[in-house]
């Protein structure tokens, strides 16, 4: 007698096979789900700790930190600028209370984190330069260090800022780059607007050079937008735009903080050159100040109580720019 020994025939094989990738294929968009929700998560939770490092700053200081200090692009006979130069961005004044400490002590304030000072935007109305601040290039090696707490896990783009020197960089290397930033006017752009040429009902919390209270934010800290979220350009998804994305370490040009409603943006407002791409592409701010996020339909915010929120992509302006403000005495409900 002959014993044959049991086999799959080729066509059972290939029903097994078929079973297999309809179950991978159903099961990956819930790994990706799952994925993303861990994302958003973990955004959040650093959206928090930025803004509690906020709180733990005016606890220490009796002020939050600025958005930043001596920016060097803009000097003019309406609104004068500062004569020395720094480029300073506020988040490295924060880092002491993200358990940055080290990091933080290898960063010479006494020195410019960038040694921007083109002055152009303000050109034709009488610009004049300050002067950049020691050798930038002395903070180079700090300030393009990675810190875990300014990425978004959700963010594929590249961590280093582009160039090196001039507007964009540091002199001697690239910043790193930073999802997470100050809510700030767009007059910002123009130096020290924040206590002078912004009208007092759309200040925000946050400036250069700003010197602001948790008592000055007379709709309610947890009314009142603190911190927001950002995408951070890749080489290949630059627009017209004045600068690529913030550097956690410094302020290239222009590169001012998170306006929402800067020329009527909105949230989530993707790139098309201008018109020099059909379609816009997800992940790629339209220019400078935007607010934008690549957790689904979202832009994940801080408050200046420190609670976070997310909040739809299709928030209108009325109440971005009410909840941006943080005395204009309109408080809304959050979306």
């Amino acid at each position: 007698m002959i014993l044959r020994r049991a086999a799959f025939t080729l066509i059972e094989l290939l029903v097994v096979i078929a079973i297999i990738a309809i179950l991978i294929g159903l099961l990956l968009p819930a790994v990706q789900k799952v994925r993303e929700a861990a994302n958003r998560m973990s955004c959040s939770n650093k959206l928090k700790q930025i803004a509690l490092a906020c709180h733990n700053y005016e606890s220490a200081n009796n002020v939050l930190p600025p958005a930043g200090r001596g920016y060097g692009w803009c000097i003019n006979t309406y609104n004068t600028g500062d004569s020395k130069v720094y480029n300073l961005n506020g988040l490295v004044l924060l880092l002491p209370h993200l358990e940055q400490a080290n990091l933080y002590r290898s960063i010479d304030l006494n020195q410019a984190s960038s040694p921007q000072n083109t002055g152009y935007c303000c050109s034709y109305i009488g610009n004049t330069s300050g002067t950049v601040q020691g050798n930038p290039a002395v903070n180079a090696n700090a300030l393009s260090q990675l810190v875990a707490a300014f990425r978004c896990p959700s963010d594929w783009n590249r961590n280093l800022q582009l160039g090196s020197g001039g507007a964009y960089g540091t002199a001697g290397g690239n910043g790193m780059k930073t999802n997470y930033d100050f809510i700030v006017s767009e007059y910002d752009f123009y130096c020290n607007a924040c206590n002078t040429i912004t009208p007092a009902d759309q200040r925000r919390v946050f400036g250069e050079n700003s010197a602001t209270r948790l008592t000055d934010i007379l709709d309610g800290t947890s009314n009142t937008l603190a911190i927001g979220e950002q995408t951070t350009t890749n080489s290949d998804g630059v627009a017209w735009t004045n600068g690529q994305c913030t550097p956690w370490g410094y302020r290239a040009w222009v590169q001012i903080g998170i306006d929402p409603t800067i020329w009527g943006s909105g949230l989530n407002k993707w790139s098309n050159n201008w018109g020099a791409v059909p379609q816009r592409r997800r992940g790629v701010l339209e220019s400078w100040a935007y607010a934008g996020s690549l957790h689904t339909g979202v832009v994940q915010f801080a408050f200046a109580d420190g609670s976070v929120r997310g909040l739809k992509e299709t928030t209108d302006l009325t109440t971005l720019s009410r909840l941006s403000a943080m005395a204009d005495g309109n408080v809304v409900e959050v979306p």
